[in-house]
């Protein structure tokens, strides 16, 4: 990919986010949609070089951190979307259980790390998603450190 393709579509994902929480507080589902689409059409300037690997669960894990930076970075949306999003992510990759796979709570941790949010966040977003379960909790911190 070329400079000017990054630096265009960072643009494009800047904007569209931007967009989507300005209409955030009437029209949540319609900003999802459309957040939604502008992920699935392009790249995230947060794709990391693993990306190139054949392993089902790495991708997986990936697409995760992925999506969980560009969400907590676009402030575009609730927990509820998220995790709604996150059972899309899953069901493409036939994970039939995300909310017990670890590699989600891997990718979260990672996500998080990518977005470079503050403890104070990263702590109430961790407890806000493991609902106190010890095993993702752990998973989360685990992917902090990847």
């Amino acid at each position: 990919m070329n400079r000017f393709t990054l630096l265009h579509l960072t643009a494009l994902l800047l904007g569209g986010s931007l967009l989507g929480a300005c209409s955030f507080s009437t029209s949540s589902e319609s900003a999802f949609d459309s957040s939604k689409a502008l992920f699935n059409s392009a790249s995230s300037p947060f794709k990391s070089s693993s990306d190139s690997s054949g392993d089902a669960k790495e991708k997986y894990e990936t697409d995760v951190a992925d999506y969980t930076a560009d969400f907590v970075v676009s402030s575009s949306g609730t927990l509820d979307s998220f995790r709604t999003r996150l059972s899309e992510l899953a069901e493409n990759h036939g994970i039939t259980d995300w909310e017990n796979d670890r590699y989600t709570y891997l990718g979260i941790g990672r996500g998080l790390r990518k977005a470079k949010l503050g403890k104070p966040q990263i702590s109430a977003f961790t407890e806000s998603l493991s609902r106190n379960d010890p095993m993702k909790k752990q998973a989360i911190e685990d992917g902090l450190k990847k």
